[in-house]
């Protein structure tokens, strides 16, 4: 019965989708599947994640195939179902992570298209899918906060090796950080650089995974010394000058959260590399 429902919950917000699409007198091509986008700005008030930019790049179709992650069991790393790996491993060097989506197969097919194929176009649309889940995020630990601004110090980014930026031209989470860097008004920083290169992390398994991120990352020493000069902060005293009575909240952006090893293995060189106290927080685009 509950299946049923969902499916027909499911059905009736494809529909109405579409159906705005189809009263909307002007028309343009789907980012991800080229058919017709009907902008429509008063549609966003069908769902706070169907933000303005989301229903004019996709049409109805694509805008009903995006599996947001709303319901979380695992609180640690924001799991719509019970998490063995944080059964596992309930100690980790970050906060927590959410995500903006689950990973199905029609968002590992958006990913590829981004990342794999060149379609640039979807660099803005998958950063602009990460503005409803910042906010969820600020809202739930920060109620009392009237912005984000006023939450996040400060956003940096899980970096690549220069071998794998100059085979794809750029880095996917540094260019999901800047959408929300600039959406938010939030500084961005590169506090981090990959030491060595390994194979794609999507061809292996767990146990691969957390190996091959130890030891993965270091401080990029010229973005430690920016943060230090912008805020301020005296490293011997362990706080920033700015916000001496909370430690440092550092939003850590990348596209994947499988194991949490690679986002533990980053957050852990911040708090060892950096003379502050810290809090690491994580958003990702998808959760698999």
């Amino acid at each position: 019965m509950l299946q049923q429902l969902s499916q027909l919950l499911s059905a009736l917000r494809k529909t109405s989708v579409q159906s705005l699409y189809l009263l909307s007198p002007s028309r343009r091509s789907c980012a991800i599947c080229g058919g017709s986008v009907i902008g429509a700005p008063q549609a966003s008030g069908l769902s706070p994640t169907l933000t303005s930019m989301l229903i004019h790049e996709l049409c109805g179709s694509c805008l009903s195939d995006i599996p947001w992650l709303h319901r979380i069991l695992c609180p640690l790393c924001g799991r719509g179902i019970p998490c063995e790996d944080c059964k596992r491993q309930p100690q980790r060097s970050f906060e927590l992570n959410r995500s903006a989506v689950i990973y199905s197969d029609s968002m590992r097919e958006w990913l590829a298209q981004y990342k794999y194929r060149g379609n640039e176009r979807l660099a803005p649309l998958l950063g602009e899918m990460l503005v409803p889940a910042l906010r969820r995020l600020t809202t739930s630990l920060y109620p009392d906060s009237a912005s984000c601004r006023e939450c996040w110090d400060l956003l940096t980014y899980v970096p690549i090796t220069e071998e794998r930026a100059m085979e794809r031209g750029f880095n996917q989470a540094e260019q999901l950080a800047s959408h929300l860097s600039a959406s938010f008004d939030l500084p961005l920083y590169s506090l981090l650089r990959r030491v060595r290169h390994t194979g794609k992390m999507s061809f292996k398994s767990r146990s691969e995974r957390v190996r091959d991120a130890r030891e993965l990352f270091a401080i990029d020493n010229p973005g430690l010394l920016r943060l230090y000069k912008d805020f301020m902060l005296e490293p011997q005293s362990r706080r920033p000058s700015s916000i001496s009575s909370r430690p440092l909240r550092i939003l850590l952006i990348d596209d994947i959260y499988t194991t949490g090893s690679t986002s533990g293995a980053c957050s852990f060189v911040l708090k060892q590399q950096i003379d502050l106290l810290l809090e690491v927080y994580v958003l990702t685009w998808a959760r698999s």
